[in-house]
C-alpha cells in the first residue's frame, strides 16, 4: 500500500497544481463557474457552485488511480457530477482522454473559444508529478489495494476558491475564509468495513511567493490501520485552554454553549477539512 499512499499524494499534487492554474488565469476561471442544482445543491448555502476545476480534479484522480491500481476502478468515487454545462446549455461529459490533445479537444467544447486555456489545463492534465519526498518513500506498507475505496473532495470549501479572497488575515494562524482554506481532501478506507486507512490533505493555496506572488503548497499525510499509525506531522503540544473552530453560520445557541468551555478561545474558518486541520495542526 505504500505505492497507494505515494500514488495519492501525487494526484494531490497533480490537483493542487490544476487548482491553482484555474485562478492564475482569470479570464479562464470566469468562465468554469456553473451553479448547482437540483440534488446536487447545498442545503447549508443559498447560493452554491461547482467549477470545471473541481470536476477535472475529480476525474483526473480518478483517472490517474484507476490507471497505476486496475483494482481499484469502479471503486473511485467523489462529491461531483462529471457532467457539465458549457455557455450554449449543452452538458459534456467531463474525463481525462487518451492524448493531450483529446483531452483539449474535449475541455474546448466546454471553454470554447479559449483554445489556449484549453489546452493548458490538459497539459497539466496529462504531467508527470515528481515528489522528492524521501520520508514518504520510505513507507513499507502492505494491504492490497484490491480491499479498498477511494473518496475524493475535489474542492473542499468551494464557495471560497470561487470567491478567491487572497489576503484574508488569519487569526491565532487560522484562516477566516479566503482561498487558504480551499483544500484537495482524498481519502482511502476499507471496502468491507468502511474504516478509513489512509489520507491525503492538500494545501494548493498555503503561502505566496514573496517574489513571483505565486501560490506555493504543501500536503499532509496519515495511515490509521491495524496497529500501524504513521503520519506526515508530528502530534501539536497541548494547549492550556481548549479552542473550539465553528463556522461563521453557526447560531448564537451552540456559540453560548461553547463559551464556557473555550473562553476568547472561539475562532472561525470555512470547509470541514479546513476546521479539521486547524485541529490536526493545533492551531
Amino acid at each position: 500500500m505504500a505505492g497507494l499512499l505515494q500514488a495519492l499524494v501525487g494526484a494531490s499534487e497533480k490537483a493542487a497544481h490544476i487548482a491553482r492554474l484555474c485562478r492564475r488565469e482569470q479570464p479562464l476561471f470566469q468562465l468554469l463557474v456553473a451553479e448547482k442544482t437540483g440534488d446536487d445543491r447545498n442545503r447549508r448555502f443559498l447560493q452554491d457552485f461547482k467549477t470545471l476545476a473541481d470536476v477535472l480534479i475529480q476525474e483526473v484522480i480518478k483517472h490517474d488511480l484507476g490507471k497505476e491500481f486496475p483494482e481499484l476502478q469502479g471503486h473511485i468515487h467523489g462529491e461531483e457530477s462529471n457532467e457539465f454545462s458549457n455557455g450554449q446549455g449543452e452538458t459534456v461529459t467531463v474525463r481525462v482522454c487518451a492524448t493531450p490533445g483529446d483531452t483539449a479537444a474535449l475541455l474546448l467544447s466546454v471553454l470554447e473559444p479559449a483554445q489556449d486555456a484549453a489546452e493548458l489545463l490538459a497539459a497539466a492534465v496529462h504531467r508527470d508529478v515528481a515528489l522528492g519526498d524521501a520520508e514518504l518513500a520510505g513507507v513499507a506498507l502492505h494491504v492490497p489495494p484490491g480491499d479498498l475505496a477511494i473518496w475524493i473532495d475535489p474542492i473542499d470549501s468551494t464557495n471560497e476558491y470561487i470567491g478567491g479572497r487572497e489576503d484574508v488575515a488569519p487569526v491565532d494562524g487560522i484562516a477566516p475564509g479566503g482561498l487558504r482554506s480551499a483544500l484537495v481532501l482524498i481519502g482511502a478506507y476499507d471496502r468491507q468495513t468502511g474504516c478509513p486507512v489512509l489520507g491525503v490533505i492538500n494545501e494548493p493555496f498555503f503561502r505566496r511567493d514573496p517574489l513571483t506572488r505565486r501560490w506555493q503548497g504543501r500536503y499532509h499525510w496519515g495511515v490509521a490501520y491495524g496497529d500501524t499509525r504513521l503520519c506526515s506531522l508530528s502530534p501539536p503540544p497541548l494547549r492550556p485552554a481548549p479552542c473550539v473552530v465553528l463556522s461563521r453560520a453557526e447560531g448564537a445557541a451552540v456559540r453560548g454553549a461553547l463559551g464556557p468551555l473555550c473562553g476568547d478561545h472561539l475562532r472561525f474558518a470555512a470547509g470541514a477539512g479546513y476546521k479539521m486541520l486547524c485541529v490536526i495542526l493545533g492551531l
